[in-house]
């Protein structure tokens, strides 16, 4: 258990700071709406069991495709520096994909972000339209942040008229602003014909 939760850290690091931590964060929204308060608690517990695969899911996903590119740009990802083979983390993937349909199946309201980030991650790792700036990003971003933003509220309160304008708006704002993170893989990303934002316009 110690040396998955390590390997975990290492396919996903990284992205907690777009995943688990702005998810939980948004989930104090919800909470703040709620009357009734002794369930607080445990419904942040399984927010945390939803947001868990979700990245994982994504992570394995990109960097079972994207080897070639960590070598360059993250060489101490799991599989490049060889923590993990790739067999092992297709089993991983196939196991994370298991867990995150079955919660779906256990709490209907999270189905429709929940198919969404399954087919999200499906055009960014299986797709060639996941290489093009405009796909990765203003697509991929805005539907990735849509499906994070309202499962992490619904997981605590219904959604309500405001909170879902909201969460549209976020969405849309990352879907245009995240181009910024692909200023760092432009090596990596030029190396395997990826066609960012960075690499078409220029990183100026």
């Amino acid at each position: 258990l110690v040396h998955e939760f390590d390997v975990f850290l290492g396919f996903s690091w990284r992205d907690w700071s777009t995943t688990l931590i702005p998810g939980s964060i948004f989930s104090i929204g919800a909470m703040r709406t709620l009357s009734h308060k002794p369930t607080i608690f445990q419904s942040y517990l399984f927010l945390v069991l939803w947001l868990t695969p979700y990245i994982y899911f994504f992570n394995l996903s990109n960097q079972i495709t994207g080897i070639d590119e960590d070598r360059i740009d993250k060489p101490d990802r799991p599989i490049p520096s060889g923590k993990v083979t790739v067999a092992g983390a297709k089993l991983r993937w196939a196991l994370v994909l298991a867990v995150f349909l079955s919660i779906a199946v256990y709490e209907p309201t999270l189905q429709p972000e929940t198919i969404c980030w399954v087919l999200t991650v499906a055009l960014l790792c299986a797709t060639p339209f996941g290489n093009h700036w405009f796909v990765k990003n203003c697509v991929a971003i805005s539907t990735g942040t849509w499906a994070l933003l309202g499962a992490s509220w619904k997981a605590i309160a219904p959604l309500t008229p405001h909170s879902e304008r909201y969460i549209l708006a976020i969405s849309l704002w990352a879907g245009l602003m995240t181009h910024i993170q692909d200023l760092r893989d432009m090596k990596g990303d030029a190396a395997i014909g990826r066609q960012t934002l960075p690499l078409v316009l220029g990183s100026t």
